[in-house]
């Protein structure tokens, strides 16, 4: 028997173990396995884990109770299609691919299925596409089967409003090997919908909440914040894995710096939280509702203290989290968005295109100029805590627009970059003085050093050849 054959029996062992007893133990002893025939990087991501779990690192027990708590077809799907389909199988296959097409190529893909919604949210991105338009089902298909291809099995689905297109479980249901998040409303997640998400196991919703009641209500309309909760006491029945997914505004501000808010989200099972920056794009863009630098600064700390505390399995804040990912994830660096009109956007706030699904390959697509510049730009500013290029560095985007003639995806997406562009730009300076002092006077950049070409093709191939050579004189020595 071969060491990779052994070796994947006894994780198909271990993660019946790690379903029925999810210890820190259990789950140290999987990621040891799993690392011992995987490539870099998921080899030092898989030793990490291993570290962080032998040393009951506060992710990883947070990450064993909510194991415990749920349904152990959600707990098989995450480890077999999160974990080892994602990282142990899709990352070898994407450097492969890689080296094949001589291109990047990103983790995860965005799909927004449909802009139909059940809500009309104060500023929301998506609410100036249409209700009209939507994707088929074949054509969400044919975009999962291209991504599985390249060895992309981690989507996430957004809208509109997800659980308003009809064939959402169908797809989950068809693509078993694929984990899916999903951003919703939560107020379509009725005890059918928890049921099959529970029998299913390889998706899990992110519910938008904007913090107390009248926060919630104000945003999203009366009665939302009663209906989220109807939806987490359906899921929870199920055993369903759920998290929340939140929009910092100046309103809700003081709201995402209070502690009994983030008990309150444990408190009713919420296992993790996506925070999202308002930006000045949809419906009726404004900058009144953009935080405030000095409000971003303090939002940084708490979300720090969140993702670092053990309370949820993760706490990740977009804009302020950028130094974790070597800056913005967008531009098929780690993603990209296709639309519900089936064009293919940078990210879900960049309301521009050049490509469509429906006209091209997602291949094709990734290695096209307009996506292989945005790669190699990355990261766009030294100062990680800087990663955007629609509010931190706002003359890229503009750039990138004028550069290979990108379209607004829907009538007023222009605005980012006309209306709004005297605005950004002194808000991406007042920014950068407070970021700078955090980067650089608190030790963030020597802790978190900016990576240049990690997303160019053929610097990366040079680093890699430069790593396999090193390891080869190490060996010799």
């Amino acid at each position: 028997m071969g060491i990779k054959t052994f070796a994947m029996k006894q994780v198909t062992k271990l993660v019946v173990e790690v379903v029925k007893n999810s210890s820190e133990d259990n789950l140290a002893r999987l990621f040891s396995i799993l690392s011992k025939f995987t490539k870099e990087p998921t080899k030092s991501a898989m030793k990490k884990f291993e570290k962080m779990a032998k040393e009951r690192d506060p992710m990883i027990v947070a990450w064993k109770r909510i194991f415990q708590r749920a349904n152990p077809r959600v707990v098989d799907r995450i480890i077999n299609n999160l974990i080892i389909n994602e990282f142990v199988v899709g990352e070898p296959k994407r450097q492969a691919l890689a080296d094949e097409y001589e291109t990047v190529l990103p983790k995860l893909v965005v799909i927004s299925p449909t802009y139909a919604c059940n809500l009309r949210c104060v500023g929301c991105y998506a609410g100036l596409y249409g209700n009209k338009y939507q994707l088929t089902k074949e054509e969400v298909e044919k975009v999962i089967k291209e991504a599985n291809d390249l060895g992309i099995y981690f989507f996430i689905i957004t809208g509109g409003e997800p659980f308003f297109w009809k064939p959402l479980f169908d797809i989950l249901e068809e693509f078993q090997d694929s984990y899916f998040l999903i951003y919703t409303n939560g107020t379509l997640i009725d005890e059918k919908a928890a049921k099959k998400l529970g029998e299913l196991g390889n998706a899990t919703p992110a519910i938008s909440i904007e913090g107390w009641k009248e926060d919630t209500d104000w945003r999203r309309g009366n009665g939302v914040y009663e209906k989220i909760h109807r939806a987490w006491e359906n899921l929870t029945r199920e055993g369903v894995i759920y998290g929340a997914s939140i929009t910092a505004t100046k309103a809700n501000h003081e709201t995402l710096l209070d502690d009994k808010f983030w008990d309150y989200l444990a408190d009713h099972g919420v296992s993790y939280a996506w925070i999202f920056q308002y930006m000045p794009v949809g419906i009726n863009p404004t900058m009144d509702l953009v935080p405030t630098p000095e409000q971003r600064l303090e939002r940084f700390r708490k979300a720090e203290e969140l993702r670092t505390g053990g309370k949820f399995a993760f706490v990740a804040d977009f804009w302020n989290h950028g130094f974790l990912t070597n800056g913005c994830l967008a531009g098929g660096a780690k993603y990209l968005h296709i639309n519900a009109k089936g064009y293919v956007e940078p990210c879900v706030f960049q309301h521009f295109a050049v490509d469509s699904i429906r006209e091209k390959s997602l291949i094709e697509i990734l290695k096209s100029p307009f996506f292989e510049a945005w790669k190699k730009m990355i990261p766009y500013s030294d100062n990680l805590l800087r990663p955007c290029p629609i509010i931190d560095n706002p003359k890229v985007l503009r750039a990138m627009v004028r550069a290979f003639n990108a379209k607004p995806t829907h009538d007023g997406a222009e605005k980012i970059i006309t209306d709004f562009a005297p605005a950004l730009d002194e808000l991406s300076e007042n920014w950068k003085k407070l970021a700078d002092k955090v980067w650089y006077e608190e030790g963030l950049s020597e802790k978190y050093p900016t990576k240049r070409g990690v997303y160019n093709y053929e610097a990366r191939k040079r680093r890699y050849a430069q790593a396999e050579e090193k390891l080869a004189l190490d060996k010799k020595a």
